[in-house]
């Protein structure tokens, strides 16, 4: 079974490459699915956490502090950045570092797991960072 979630980034370009070649395929893939299949993965991202988790996240505040820090200073900066490399017109240039200041999401809990990261920690950054996104996103 590791061998298939170790693979996990072949399958989403793969997944990605069809999609993107054959976008009809995956039009049964809306609504209420997306829903369910977010609330799966959000669910078996908890089952594989611990009371104990989240007791020592809340020994180290410092680290999730620092990572909204960072979400909230360098990711958008580099979205401006990447939209002045790109030449994007000022619009887009603004959005993308709009949509940089944006909390992370599922992907990132799931992308830790496969790393074998800290999950905790990203749960914690993805709930704080939601939370906070009312009064930190411009």
């Amino acid at each position: 079974m590791r061998i298939v979630v170790n693979l996990f980034p072949v399958w989403a370009l793969a997944a990605s490459l069809i999609a993107l070649c054959y976008p009809p395929i995956f039009n049964w893939f809306s609504g209420p699915l997306i829903t369910s299949g977010l609330g799966l993965i959000m669910l078996g991202m908890g089952v594989t956490l611990r009371w104990e988790d989240f007791v020592r996240i809340g020994k180290m505040p410092g680290r999730v502090f620092l990572g909204l820090g960072l979400q909230y200073t360098v990711m958008p900066s580099f979205g401006l950045i990447l939209g002045y490399l790109f030449n994007l017109p000022k619009e887009y240039a603004v959005g993308l570092c709009l949509v940089s200041c944006c909390p992370g999401g599922t992907a990132s809990n799931v992308v830790c797991y496969i790393a074998d990261l800290d999950v905790a920690l990203s749960v914690t950054m993805t709930t704080v960072s939601t939370l906070l996104a009312v009064f930190m996103t411009p």
